[in-house]
């Protein structure tokens, strides 16, 4: 039985390019949840608000789990909702944390409206992918690693240390943006409209 390896984090923390160079580095099979799920039919319909699809996370879990069932190595699986994910399939959880800051210019220069930048940018301040994941898979799956400054490939060279016992981080949720951004600079995200 396969084993998976999560890559997960709001949009614009580099989740995509990570898991694909890290997918190159180790030869794993890499699967991006939200592509997977629509090329799959995996869909229920489409949020006009967020200008998403919606997800049938039943039926992509159970899916995700009979593939890692099938499997005999290792299968990454980029997403930034890896709660829905079967917890005795999944290895390690590896959430991308980007500084708020750094994540609004991101998402800025891919010409996203404020709202859903607002949106993002402040799931990303609460740490909404870490606790979620936390609340499924217990603090020794999860591991925080801070992007704000590094490229997709010492991200990914990071990880794949760490699944080869090179490189040892301690497991569990350790970033705090909130202790670190001014109060000025969080009531920007704020709203919504």
């Amino acid at each position: 039985m396969g084993k998976i390896i999560v890559v997960a984090g709001v949009p614009g923390t580099g989740k995509t390019s990570v898991s694909r160079e890290l997918a190159s580095l180790t030869g794993f099979q890499l699967i991006e949840l939200g592509r997977y799920a629509l090329e799959r039919g995996l869909v229920t319909g489409f949020d006009d608000e967020r200008g998403s699809y919606v997800i049938d996370e039943d039926a992509l879990s159970r899916e995700v789990s009979m593939l890692a069932g099938n499997s005999e190595g290792y299968i990454i699986v980029s997403t930034h909702y890896p709660e829905i994910l079967d917890p005795s399939v999944v290895e390690k959880v590896f959430v991308l944390r980007t500084h708020p800051l750094v994540l609004e210019k991101r998402l800025e220069s891919r010409g996203w409206d404020r709202r859903k930048i607002n949106e993002n940018v402040m799931a990303e301040i609460l740490g909404v992918v870490s606790y979620n994941a936390l609340t499924v898979f217990g603090e020794e799956k999860i591991y925080e690693i801070d992007t704000s400054n590094t490229t997709p490939g010492e991200v990914a060279g990071l990880v794949a240390d760490i699944l080869s016992n090179k490189t040892v981080i301690p497991p569990g949720i350790r970033i705090d943006w909130l202790s670190v951004l001014p109060a000025e600079e969080l009531s920007r995200f704020e709203s919504y409209e």
